[in-house]
């Protein structure tokens, strides 16, 4: 006998072999068994699922002398779908199962998509099956079928002849019509799960005398993506080049996949900020060929088993890896903290998005690599400001408390919401200076999103500057020197007035808008040594700031 593939050897045959569809296959079976058949159906899924073969199953359980036969109707009133099954023995189910009866025709939708066919089909259906009870026509891909093809069929498809029964297929229901929906019983094939797919491939690896690792078999199924049909051409593919026994490392070449052992590597990698591994591994999947829009999916994955892991009890149901394993990506999770495993989940999926337009993919990988190591020294916003929160209300020194005012621990939270680079900064008038509070700064921010959706270039060159104050009468930016020509820009007389009036409605007072460039001011030589020479300490407060956000103290001053 010639060589079948396997999708085809192993094609189920009944409704009990059909896998992850029982609530389509349970449907039909008492349909049949109650005699309440319809006389239209649309099956619609992904690719590989089993919409032909229960519809061919469909189509057997139809006309099966076996299933009208004496002792199957005695059968059928004690056992439930008894009768109903298909016996694969008579001459109506070997017909079916080698596709050449007269009274089952398979149509494919995408070669015959115009009306004339159509009608052409609409004179056959007059005539009364040859063999069975049923003529039943299948109509694969029916939603390639023209807008006039469509119309042919509604009539036929409402009232159409006792004996006939019609059975679409499609993978996009959302292209049928209403019309042609609202006429049909609608299943929907769900994707086959994983456990249920490795059940078969292993069977089907036993009858076959091929050996595959659990992981392998794993591996075969998350590349099928719930597809069936592909999981057992994958199965071929892999028998085709790994003989009788069949490695792992053969299934990561033949899928072109990077093996596990190097996401390990990555995670370990990012948590000793080792970006000489890191740039390497990158350089690898470049240099091998690897498509790296699967290997970020496959990594990604490995995030959410890192999560999944680290937070849920009993992690060995959730995640579809041997026991070893899930035992070494324990301790891999151990290594992180939950927000840092979740800033890396979700930088990586946004670079999802992003590679797929970009000229230079690997660059983009690349510097978010190097942007995850940074992640790690990241501190959540919230223990910053309680931090500062605990400063304000005084700290201990050399025997004595000191207190904060209760204004500076705002007008830093300010700060911190508008950004780090207004630490410390110089004031050039300090007498006048009012430094903004968190309430202001956060009108700022709603104001300067306003600015820049109704007038962008004012907005982008406000953005540019750093604030410096918000006072009683007016709101001054800084500049640096190298953006120094944005001020006569900002400054122009009809920008000044509209700015005045959206001051005046947010801060709800008259405001004036003040630029002025920044000077840049050289540091001593030793500020350290200069503060402690002076005998001079800076604020408990500041010294936190400093560990919080870096820097260094330029000057100190006493007033």
């Amino acid at each position: 006998m010639e060589y079948q593939v396997s999708a085809r050897k192993w094609r189920p045959q009944t409704f009990e072999e059909v896998i992850g569809q029982e609530h389509v296959a349970r449907t039909l079976m008492n349909a049949i068994q109650h005699g309440k058949v319809a006389h239209a159906y649309l099956f619609s899924g992904i690719r590989g699922v089993g919409k032909t073969t229960l519809a061919r199953i469909l189509a057997k359980g139809l006309n099966c002398a076996g299933a009208s036969s004496p002792l199957a109707q005695e059968k059928k009133d004690q056992t439930p779908g008894a009768g109903v099954r298909p016996c694969n023995r008579c001459d109506s189910c070997r017909e079916i199962t080698e596709g050449r009866s007269v009274d089952v025709i398979e149509i494919d939708g995408a070669s015959n998509t115009g009306v004339d066919d159509v009608r052409e089909l609409r004179e056959n259906v007059k005539y009364l099956p040859l063999r069975g009870k049923y003529k039943v026509y299948i109509i694969d891909e029916i939603h390639m079928l023209s807008t006039n093809a469509f119309n042919a069929l509604l009539k036929t498809l409402e009232e159409p002849p006792p004996h006939l029964v019609f059975i679409f297929a499609t993978t996009e229901s959302h292209k049928i019509p209403s019309t042609i929906l609202s006429r049909c019983q609608h299943f929907t094939f769900r994707r086959i799960s994983r456990h249920e797919m490795m059940a078969r491939l292993r069977r089907v690896a036993e009858e076959r005398q091929v050996h595959f690792s659990e992981r392998g078999l794993i591996l075969i199924a998350k590349a099928a993506e719930g597809s069936m049909r592909d999981a057992l051409s994958l199965l071929d593919q892999a028998i085709s080049y790994g003989g009788e026994s069949i490695t792992e490392e053969d299934l990561f070449v033949l899928l072109g996949r990077v093996g596990e052992e190097k996401f390990h590597t990555l995670a370990r990698a990012i948590h000793q900020k080792d970006a000489m591994t890191i740039l390497g591994l990158a350089k690898e999947i470049a240099d091998q060929g690897y498509d790296l829009r699967q290997f970020l999916s496959d990594w990604m994955e490995h995030l959410r088993h890192l999560i999944v892991a680290q937070q849920v009890e009993g992690a060995e149901a959730w995640i579809d890896l041997p026991a070893e394993e899930i035992s070494e990506i324990r301790s891999e999770a151990a290594l992180f903290s939950q927000d840092d495993l979740q800033r890396l989940f979700f930088l990586f999926s946004r670079l999802q998005g992003e590679i797929r337009s970009a000229p230079h993919p690997h660059l983009l990988f690349e510097v978010a690599l190097l942007k995850a190591v940074a992640f790690t020294d990241l501190q959540p916003i919230e223990k910053i400001l309680a931090r500062l929160e605990a400063l304000g209300e005084g700290s201990p020194q050399k025997g004595v408390t000191t207190r904060a005012p209760k204004q500076s621990v705002d007008d830093l939270r300010g700060m911190v919401s508008g950004g780090a680079e207004h630490l410390l900064q110089k004031p050039s008038e300090p007498s006048e200076r009012s430094l903004p509070s968190s309430k202001e700064g956060a009108i700022w921010e709603k104001l300067l999103l306003e600015i820049k959706e109704q007038r962008p270039n004012l907005g982008s060159y406000l953005e540019q500057g750093t604030l410096l104050e918000i006072g009683a009468r007016k709101v001054k930016i800084g500049y640096a020197e190298k953006d120094a020509f944005l001020i006569p820009l900002i400054l122009k007389e009809e920008n000044k007035k509209w700015l005045a009036t959206l001051f005046k409605a947010h801060f709800q007072r008259e405001l004036a808008l003040e630029a002025v460039a920044l000077q840049e001011t050289k540091p001593p030589s030793s500020p350290l040594r200069q503060k402690e020479k002076d005998g001079g300490k800076p604020h408990p407060f500041v010294q936190e700031a400093l560990q919080v956000f870096g820097g260094e103290v330029i000057e100190i001053k006493r007033v």
